[in-house]
């Protein structure tokens, strides 16, 4: 039998040694620090499937008004209501939520697991957008083996994170007044949060932590692709970009080796129908021709014209591209040839060709080349800075003639 003056003694004691554990730590972003990047990492679903492994706070995305917190969430849906965002059976009235784990936790999104905090936004179209608030070097270790193979020589593989790293700070401190920095699929940077971290990538963004390539002391948008084909391509593709380090024209036979460097595809004309009537251009069949009229100055496609027996529809290269899907035409550098009811695409490199060429990277660093030397290879007039040296600003966008 317990004694009053034992439970009162045990009742005091563990007073005492709740009083004295530490509060929970939860996640902070400070939105105005340019070493943090904002990833879209879920756009335009109707649904999507969020876990919590450790405690957890959800706020109200405007007003940081708390409105819940946990020690574990087991997976649940979360979608979009006009009367609000439904997380498992909870509806929250509001148009945005912030999820905030504690330092110890994790967030699982749609299986894959990210650092930071995670927001959730409801869309005029009852659509979500979900954006990842996570560190820059922590988003790069998300990026960099999704973007390279993680087996490749150091030297490219540190070379690859310094560009990863200044495309990202370009694109953060370019997008102030919008949701999301970057998104995380290939129109930005291939991002698969702490699931797709490996070890000797962890090390390239290590050994170079904080280092960037500025031009006249400016951030610049360092694109980069995987294979360039022999020769890469003048930024213009990509925007109004217009400086020395992104001219393009650069040969490069180092990624002979890649097994991007030729490629072959066949649309048949009932391809190439098919795939103008679902992006919502219309009929366009019979297709009776597919010829390029317009070459860049490398020789990649400009403009594509497709030919039916009413009405012709002329494309970008770009828009051609996506009219089939970036992995089934890899890259504008391709040539068509009528074969009957089809035509064959003989194409070379995979991506647009702009600035770093990531297998002809790896090649150079086998040889011998360091990451500062690859970067000054494909980014010629450009120079290394490290974040907090020099005040950051974007390059200013110039107009180029088309």
């Amino acid at each position: 039998m317990i004694r009053p003056a034992d439970l009162l003694h045990r009742l005091t004691v563990l007073i005492i040694v709740l009083s004295c554990r530490s509060p929970v730590a939860f996640a902070e972003i400070n939105a105005a620090d340019p070493e943090w990047i904002r990833v879209a990492i879920a756009q335009d679903q109707s649904e999507v499937d969020l876990a919590i492994h450790g405690r957890y706070r959800i706020m109200a995305l405007q007003t940081s008004e708390p409105l819940g917190e946990g020690s574990r969430l087991p997976r649940v849906a979360v979608r979009a209501r006009p009367e609000g965002i439904v997380v498992g059976e909870q509806l929250f009235p509001l148009f945005g939520v912030r999820i905030e784990p504690a330092r110890d936790a994790a967030i699982k999104l749609n299986g894959q697991r990210v650092r930071g905090t995670v927001e959730i936004l409801r869309q005029q179209d009852l659509s979500l957008l979900v954006i990842n608030h996570v560190g820059l070097e922590d988003y790069l270790r998300g990026v960099l083996s999704k973007e390279a193979p993680h087996d490749w020589p150091i030297e490219a593989l540190r070379a690859l994170a310094i560009a990863a790293r200044t495309y990202a700070l370009f694109q953060r401190l370019s997008k102030a007044s919008v949701d999301y920095d970057v998104s995380g699929d290939v129109l930005s940077q291939l991002y698969g949060g702490k699931t797709a971290e490996r070890t000797r990538t962890n090390r390239a963004v290590k050994d170079t932590q904080g280092l960037i390539l500025l031009y006249h002391d400016q951030v610049f948008p360092t694109f980069y692709h995987s294979t360039c084909g022999g020769l890469t391509e003048h930024a213009s593709v990509m925007g109004p970009f217009d400086l020395e380090p992104l001219n393009g024209s650069i040969p490069c036979s180092f990624c002979v080796g890649s097994p991007f460097y030729r490629w072959q595809r066949r649309l048949t004309k009932a391809d190439v129908a098919w795939a103008v009537t679902q992006q919502g251009r219309g009929s366009i069949w019979p297709v009776e021709d597919l010829e390029v009229i317009e070459r860049t100055q490398t020789g990649r496609v400009a403009k594509v014209r497709i030919r039916g027996a009413s009405r012709t529809l002329i494309l970008t290269g770009y828009e051609f591209r996506q009219l089939f899907g970036f992995e089934r035409i890899r890259s504008t550098a391709f040539a068509i040839i009528p074969d009957g009811e089809a035509f064959i695409l003989q194409g070379h490199g995979w991506g647009h060709g702009v600035g770093l060429c990531q297998w002809g990277a790896a090649e150079l660093a086998q040889r011998g080349l360091s990451a500062r030397e690859i970067l000054a290879f494909y980014y010629p007039g450009a120079g290394l800075a490290r974040l907090g040296e020099i005040p950051l600003q974007p390059i200013p966008v110039k107009d180029v003639e088309p």
